[in-house]
């Protein structure tokens, strides 16, 4: 979502307590979905993988936001929900991704060539997320929730797409089902598509209600998840 920041306070210890325990669930569900830990990490690419989100975790530390702030000015309360279910599948992918990777169970020949390009689209995607959550600060929100004190962001990240940090997601989420060469990413990547365009389709009702012809004009003039293309 694209509203400005209001003046920045302090990361709460909550919210640095929230980051570092996904960090280490995330950690544990794949070890143990691998079954040992020195096996898992004898890949480069997955060693890079862990790397990436340990980096990501680190630098939002030091970002004033708060993970699942809500009760602002307007909220959409189904996607609460969403956002929950979200986590869980993405914690049961956590297990199961490298479960399915020592055992070759719906995965692609050995390739560490797809391997890389996975741990390459995570980076890039995970960059762009943690900076368009960066750049909210403590505006930032897991729910669609427009807070107390908002204007239009049409700078930085979000000068030509509206959602960067979804389209961070969704390429971050490509490049974590292909380190670990998965084939279920022909479902789980369209599903994970529909379920952010839907999600965007509420923040953006929501926006367009808070903000009225001002958002109107910023659609306008910007693209939604790519630019000059979509």
């Amino acid at each position: 979502m694209p509203p400005s920041k209001a003046p920045l306070s302090n990361s709460t210890p909550l919210k640095n307590f929230q980051l570092v325990f996904f960090l280490l669930l995330v950690l544990a569900f794949m070890i143990q979905g691998w079954g040992d830990r020195a096996g898992f990490f004898s890949h480069p690419a997955r060693t890079g993988l862990l790397a990436v989100f340990a980096f990501s975790v680190l630098v939002l530390l030091f970002v004033p936001l708060d993970l699942l702030v809500g009760g602002g000015r307007k909220e959409i309360p189904r996607q609460r929900w969403v956002t929950f279910l979200a986590i869980g599948a993405m914690g049961g992918l956590c297990w199961y991704l490298p479960y399915a990777d020592r055992r070759n169970l719906l995965v692609w020949p050995e390739n560490d060539a797809l391997r890389y390009l996975g741990l390459l689209a995570t980076a890039l995607g995970m960059s762009m997320r943690v900076a368009g959550m960066a750049q909210l600060g403590n505006l930032f929100s897991g729910f669609v929730v427009v807070q107390a004190e908002h204007r239009l962001i049409t700078t930085g990240c979000y000068c030509w797409i509206r959602h960067p940090i979804y389209t961070g997601s969704l390429l971050a989420f490509a490049g974590f089902l292909l380190v670990f060469r998965s084939q279920i990413i022909l479902v789980a990547l369209p599903l994970y598509f529909m379920g952010t365009l839907w999600r965007i389709a509420d923040e953006e009702r929501l926006f367009t209600e808070a903000f009225g012809e001002e958002y109107k004009q910023y659609k306008a003039r910007t693209w939604k998840l790519l630019p000059f293309i979509y």
